[in-house]
């Protein structure tokens, strides 16, 4: 018996507008024949009506023009068009899509939103070193899981933002996507770079460049996370946080736990080079190649006959030698903020108390010295956290966890990289080894024997392995299982 037989139409159209997901869509339809009937014969309408919650039509006119670009790039040629003739000068939304432009802009938007939820539930998470080792669930958006284990990171969705914030999010991650595919990672060589930075700078001037460069921060960790995956990385506990002040490195859970600056954010080139990439620097060219190519791989970490070993096959197959040989979109942005745009950066979004709680908090024992090398190097990673954190990107501080450290000061890092590098010239060794699952066994079970370090021989592996397992490259918002 069907019991979506016997409901009214509107209420039928009810239930697929709150499911949302062509996913969920797709299961409802196959189980009821009336649900299949309704959403056949009143598909646009449904559609649109979905489409609509996400994206207003009325309000997202650059939103859907990307979008549709996006769609319409399926080759090289096609990018090399786009970015010779420009048409996103000229090009206008329509008026009315057709029932074909909506059937694929659905799915299109409904796993950008997933990457959204996972970013920010990953940001505002009470402790994103560990939150960031989950690898996202983008089939249905239900989370993230490391090594099968899934975690405990409240899940943001999407429907909590402000439409500010919403609009302010798929603007970036849009925007972020056609960069990639019209300026997609080539073979470097003058030429190619003079062509990027001109149609790029105009690309960008509507854009805030600081925010496309905090979504590929969140891409890279993605990545990050699959390295760690790779490299049988430790996932670290939650610490107990401390709401009395203290600064973080007092809250490490572990005798044993993460090192500065691994214990704030995650470095997804450090986790690179534990999986062993020849060192490539894989964690900077491969969010450059857009969600295609990540969300091909996310699919299929999924699987059971998936293995850390197909992983390290398909990296080291890649066919780079170094990202120094890559021509990268984001090369062409500034990337890091001189004071003034430390202080001043995100200064019109506050909280309800006119605080201006996204100026990064420089701390008061200490003054900030350009060409300080040390000093730089903490810049830099105050300026990665702040970015895995979203700093910028929300309209007040609701979100985030209460408590004076999820945007630590550059004194408190300072002071950390100062307490790192008292512990002498094996420090980088021994941050090396807390990453790693096997050291973690090793000290907790008190081992005889250190673990020592095996490579697997992948050079030998079987040559279709690749190829069984993740196939030729499809468009990340047809994925399914």
């Amino acid at each position: 018996m069907d019991p979506f037989s016997k409901l009214p139409s509107l209420i039928q159209t009810e239930i697929l507008f709150h499911l949302q997901s062509d996913v969920c869509v797709k299961q409802v339809i196959q189980a009821s024949p009336s649900m299949l009937w309704h959403f056949v014969t009143y598909k646009k309408g449904v559609i649109r009506y979905i489409l609509n919650d996400i994206v207003p039509f009325r309000t997202s006119g650059e939103i859907l023009q990307d979008a549709l670009i996006i769609i319409d790039i399926s080759d090289q040629a096609s990018a090399k068009r786009y970015r010779e003739t420009k048409p996103w000068q000229t090009m206008k939304v329509p008026e009315d899509f057709t029932v074909e432009q909506l059937q694929i802009l659905w799915p299109f938007f409904i796993r950008l939103v997933h990457f959204i939820e996972d970013y920010t539930s990953k940001a505002t998470s009470v402790y994103p070193p560990r939150a960031y080792m989950g690898i996202p669930d983008v089939l249905d958006g239900s989370g993230s899981y490391f090594q099968g284990q899934r975690l405990e990171t409240n899940a943001m969705k999407f429907t909590s933002l402000t439409s500010a914030e919403r609009h302010r999010f798929l603007s970036a991650f849009v925007r972020h996507e056609l960069l990639c595919k019209i300026f997609h990672p080539r073979n470097k060589y003058r030429g190619e770079r003079i062509a990027m930075g001109r149609p790029l700078a105009k690309m960008c001037q509507q854009s805030d460049w600081k925010i496309l460069l905090s979504v590929h921060a969140y891409y890279t960790t993605v990545y990050g996370a699959l390295f760690a995956h790779g490299a049988n990385s430790w996932l670290p506990d939650i610490p107990e946080l401390s709401q009395t002040g203290e600064p973080p490195l007092s809250s490490v859970p572990h005798e044993y736990g993460l090192l500065f600056p691994d214990n704030t954010f995650l470095n997804a080139r450090e986790y690179e080079k534990d999986v062993d990439t020849n060192n490539r620097a894989l964690a900077y060219v491969l969010p450059c190649f857009g969600l295609d190519c990540l969300t091909q791989i996310l699919l299929h970490t999924r699987k059971a006959t998936w293995h850390e070993l197909i992983l390290k096959t398909w990296l080291r197959a890649l066919p780079f030698v170094s990202w120094y040989d890559w021509s990268l979109w984001t090369e062409e942005l500034s990337n890091s903020l001189t004071e003034t745009e430390f202080q001043s950066y995100g200064r019109l979004r506050t909280d309800q108390q006119g605080r201006d709680y996204n100026v990064i908090n420089w701390g008061t024992s200490m003054t900030f010295r350009p060409g300080n090398r040390s000093h730089e190097w903490v810049k830099e990673v105050q300026l990665a956290t702040y970015r895995q954190r979203a700093w910028g990107l929300f309209d007040d501080d609701r979100l985030y966890p209460k408590h004076t450290h999820h945007f630590p000061t550059f004194y408190e890092l300072y002071r950390m990289e100062t307490d790192f590098e008292e512990m002498g010239s094996c420090a980088k060794l021994e941050r090396k080894h807390r990453r790693s699952q096997q050291w973690q066994d090793y000290w907790a079970l008190d081992l005889p024997l250190p673990p020592t370090r095996r490579r697997e021989n992948v050079a030998n592996a079987d040559a279709d392995t690749i190829v069984r397992h993740l196939g030729p490259c499809v468009r990340f918002f047809w994925c399914s299982e």
